[in-house]
Order: structure tokens, then C-alpha cells, then sequence
């Protein structure tokens, strides 16, 4: 069995939580197949239903119901799931969708309202400590890119 002194594990954590808050850690993008898998894999979960289309989220995070078209209905909703995914549903969209970009989250912020066409989504990394976005124009959503 081989020891690892207490001074190396505290270096190790403390780079592995930086290196957890400079982006969204990359990974392979989950089929449709592996859906039910990947949202529903963890031991905290919350179940959630929204157009006829069951998830489930990360147990303390936050749900956000977005009213993109400010009409007072919710037309797309966003959640973390468990494995710290980004996943999103809207009315046509035929079950949960992971946000392209392979981005991963600690916890949702909401929707940022840009003043111009884009749609943008925010989460938290780490906490609250760091923000990142990505957003929706041109027909596709973007990057993950750092919003403070």
C-alpha cells in the first residue's frame, strides 16, 4: 500500500479545486442514449418534469424556468444534473438536452438579459466564486466563456 504524506494531499486538493475553477471541465458529450444515465447518476438528486419530459438536477442547485419571449410563460429550462452537467428542455424538444460546449457547473445562476437578440445562460463554478456563460444566436448556442 503506498502512503501519500498529508503535505501532498492538501498540494493535490488545493490544485485540483483551481484547476476545477478555471472552466468548465471538458468531457465527452452524452448521447441521447446515455441521458437517463447521466442525469439520473448520482445520490442527491431531485426529479423534475417539464413538457411531458422527466430529469432529475443536483440536490441544492437551483432550477431556472427562463421566459425568453417575455410573455409570461417559461419556454426553456435549464438544471445541473448530479454529474455537474448543464442540461436543458424546451417545448419541442423531444426530452433533456446537455448544453453543447461540455461544460460543467456547481450551481445556476439564470439567464443574462445582453439588450440584443443573443439568449445567455449563467452558471456558477466552485460556489458562486466564478461565472461562466454561453449564448444562444445564429441559430446555435456557443462557447463557454468566463463572465466573472
Amino acid at each position: 500500500m503506498r502512503v501519500i504524506p498529508q503535505a501532498t494531499l492538501g498540494v493535490a486538493v488545493t490544485l485540483a479545486s483551481v484547476m476545477g475553477a478555471a472552466l468548465p471541465a471538458a468531457a465527452a458529450t452524452p448521447t441521447a442514449a446515455h441521458q437517463e444515465t447521466v442525469l439520473s447518476a448520482a445520490s442527491c438528486k431531485k426529479s423534475i418534469k417539464a413538457w411531458g419530459f422527466q430529469g432529475y438536477y443536483k440536490c441544492g442547485t437551483q432550477v431556472s424556468k427562463v421566459d425568453w419571449n417575455r410573455d409570461g410563460r417559461t419556454d426553456e429550462v435549464f438544471v445541473i444534473a448530479p454529474n455537474r452537467t448543464i442540461w436543458h428542455v424546451w417545448k419541442n424538444a423531444g426530452g433533456w438536452k446537455v448544453m453543447p460546449g461540455n461544460g460543467r457547473a456547481d450551481d445556476m445562476m439564470g439567464p443574462n438579459s445582453t439588450g440584443d437578440p443573443r439568449r445567455c445562460i449563467l452558471v456558477y463554478v466552485n460556489r458562486g466564486y466564478h461565472y461562466w456563460q454561453n449564448c444562444f444566436y445564429s441559430g446555435k448556442w456557443h462557447s463557454w466563456t468566463t463572465a466573472g
